[in-house]
């Protein structure tokens, strides 16, 4: 899918020396998942000039909006009623896939149809402006549009241009701004605006109607005289061009290339059995997003009816729901970053479901805007079958994010390798007590060689230079010292002392040196992930970029949704043969192709270690099986023995977490026993030969 920001707009364009439906609207909705449309007139017939661009935009998901005048010829009105009309009309709606059969009959037979047919699968949406108060007895006479692609980037346009073949007749102009130039992004985000202003019926001096309401006010003007240009060559009339299809159904279904694992049926029907509420306990890579969108379809074949809710914890998340979810029928709204991107449109969306006017409709948001107040009051407003379904739900236990668990929502689906929060009851107890209890766990253990495959684990135990002891030494004193005290002071500081101690044994120098050791006996690098502590990804790069010139790119929250894409495509394709990261990969991001895993930053947090080892798992062709390396810093034996009773007892502890780490990793590994041989002097050392 091309973006706008591959296409170079001319800033003006006309009639006489261009071509504006090949030279503008045809490539700017072939790249545009939405189109705001303002215009004083508008002809069903301007569909067939379109017809490229609109095959194209409709295969993407896209969905268009249209304010625009009341004036309209009769067979015009007639056809967007009967669209309309059909989102809630089962019997009409059936009527008309008799006389069309499918989309693509209809959009071949003629204009009208084509416009009716969009209008009913929610393609198209029009409302009808009348000015007001000061404008009173004025005409909507505007004539402006706002692209928008995949990625947010925007183009808009006005001028004189009307949307009807006259238009093309005469001598009009537009003007073309992108938000890709600095100097214009004012100008395209007021366009932007001022429609979002029409279309929420927010202008003081436009009234805005929905399709229903306008036919209630008796606004509409019908044109009855004959139009000013030549009726539409049905022959010619083709928005299926080139055998493209549009990629939407008329409702959510599971896609016959899909084919569902014995487990994840048992999943869904558990989940059934516990009357659509639960938490899914399944491993990484075992499958919970299809499984998921399954369980949405066959509740939606139950309830005839389904608004579904998918929130994910990070941006990168809510592209790969929108990849995974379209196969299943989904088109979804996606609700993240500016507001004005989304809110107008859910808020449509919404209101034309509670209504009944559609039957289903899907939205895929972020953690953090779906506790926010604009999004929260928006789905209050939800009357009827809705889902919500959590990816990382775990997240949702934060105290900010439980206060706001929309309460009118019935059936609730969440996701989780480990649902649990880390030394958080509250949390955890209240995410259990709203999505329910856990009614499916498929473990890693029952996974591999099921949809995961088998790993070999080299645990890596490395020893600090003598600044680093040193430091941890004066850490460890402060931290023995506040460990009698149970005031909340004294806990505090020590908890930092704690995180300050544990950055030091993740940054540990030697674990860099150790690196380099292992990637000097390695036949050869690809596929594979590095995992860094904050502060530690430049050395790490630098070392397998400069030092032993690997192709290798970096995975964090600086890189934007673009580069991320790409990146995760090069590694994928073998054009990249690393890549280092943070936190941005522990969850929920697909990277199957990989096989080795360096992990240069131990976390005692269960749910992280888990989410890492779940991305090196997941199946992928010609991967047989998966190598997990895992670095540990700690203090040598002599240090260990000349300590009192408490810094050791304080030792003791951290290491004991550790060790659960290491267990976690080797007991499902294929070198389970050599991997255990390796960490049993440090259990040893700390009395913990019970592990």
């Amino acid at each position: 899918m091309n973006k706008l920001t591959d296409i170079e707009f001319p800033p003006i364009l006309d009639t006489s020396s261009g071509d504006i439906i090949k030279d503008f609207f045809n490539p700017a909705l072939a790249a545009s998942v939405r189109y705001d449309r303002g215009v004083g007139f508008f002809s069903a017939a301007w569909l067939r000039l379109a017809a490229q661009g609109m095959t194209i935009f409709a295969a993407n998901g896209g969905y268009a909006r249209w304010v625009t005048s009341p004036i309209l010829s009769e067979d015009d009105w007639n056809a967007l009623q009967e669209g309309s009309a059909a989102r809630i009309d089962e019997t009409l709606r059936l009527a008309m896939e008799e006389n069309i059969h499918d989309l693509r009959k209809a959009l071949n037979e003629e204009t009208r149809s084509a416009l009716a047919w969009l209008v009913a699968d929610g393609i198209l949406d029009f409302k009808l402006a009348l000015p007001r108060n000061k404008l009173d007895q004025g005409e909507f006479h505007d004539k402006f549009g706002i692209f928008t692609d995949a990625e947010g980037n925007q183009v808009s346009f006005n001028g004189s241009y009307n949307d009807s073949i006259q238009g093309t007749r005469n001598y009009e102009s537009i003007k073309i701004f992108s938000s890709n130039h600095p100097v214009l992004t004012l100008l395209v985000k007021a366009d932007s605006d001022r429609f979002a202003r029409l279309w929420s019926n927010n202008d003081p001096n436009v009234q805005v109607y929905d399709l229903p309401e306008a036919a209630k006010a008796n606004i509409i003007k019908l044109r009855t005289q004959e139009r000013p240009y030549p009726e539409p060559n049905k022959e010619q009339l083709s928005l299926i061009s080139g055998g493209v299809n549009p990629a939407y159904v008329p409702a959510p279904t599971i896609p016959p290339t899909i084919e569902l694992r014995d487990y994840q049926n048992e999943a869904i029907d558990s989940w059934f059995a516990h009357d659509c509420q639960g938490l899914l306990e399944m491993a990484t890579g075992t499958g919970k997003t299809i499984t998921a969108l399954a369980a949405s379809v066959r509740l939606y074949e139950r309830e005839k009816r389904l608004a579904v809710i998918m929130t994910v914890p990070y941006q990168h998340l809510v592209d790969q729901w929108q990849k995974e979810s379209q196969p299943f029928g989904y088109r979804p709204i996606l609700a993240y970053q500016s507001k004005s991107n989304w809110f107008d449109q859910l808020n449509s969306m919404v209101m034309d479901f509670s209504a009944g006017y559609r039957d289903t409709f899907s939205v895929i948001t972020t953690h953090t805007t779906f506790a926010s107040n604009d999004f929260q009051s928006t789905i209050a407003r939800l009357n009827g079958p809705s889902l919500i379904i959590a990816d990382e739900a775990h997240h949702l236990g934060a105290e900010r994010s439980r206060q706001n668990y929309p309460q009118q929502v019935p059936f609730r689906l969440a996701l989780s390798a480990t649902p649990d929060r880390w030394f958080d009851d509250e949390g955890t107890a209240a995410l259990r007590s709203y999505f329910g209890e856990t009614v499916f766990v498929f473990p890693l253990e029952q996974a591999i060689g099921v949809s995961l495959t088998p790993y070999y684990y080299y645990p890596h135990l490395v020893q600090l230079t003598d600044a680093e002891l040193e430091d941890y030494q004066d850490l460890s004193t402060r931290i023995a010292q506040l460990a009698g005290r149970d005031d909340e002071r004294a806990q505090e500081s020590m908890k930092l002392l704690l995180m300050r101690r544990a950055e030091l044994l993740n940054k540990a120098t030697n674990k860099i040196v150790e690196l380099s050791k292992l990637i000097e006996e390695s036949d050869y690098i690809e596929h594979t992930l590095f995992y860094c502590a904050p502060g530690q990804i430049d050395d790490v790069q630098r070392l397998l970029g400069w030092e032993h010139g690997l192709l290798v790119q970096r995975f964090t929250a600086e890189e934007d949704t673009r580069e991320r894409q790409q990146r995760l495509a090069d590694f994928a394709s073998g054009e990249i043969q690393a890549l280092v990261a943070m936190k941005c990969l522990d969850e929920g991001v697909d990277v199957p192709s990989t096989r080795t895993a360096y992990i240069m930053a131990s976390s005692s947090n269960p749910r992280e270690f888990i989410q890492r080892r779940g991305r090196v798992l997941r199946k992928s062709p010609g991967k047989e099986f998966s190598v997990i390396h895992d670095m540990i810093a700690v203090p040598p034996t002599a240090w260990t023995a000349s300590q009192d009773s408490v810094t050791f007892n304080i030792e003791r502890g951290i290491i004991r977490k550790e060790l659960e780490r290491f267990k976690e990793f080797a007991s499902p590994a294929l070198n389970k026993h050599k991997a255990l041989d390796v960490i049993w002097e440090v259990a040893s050392r700390y009395n913990l030969m019970d592990f």
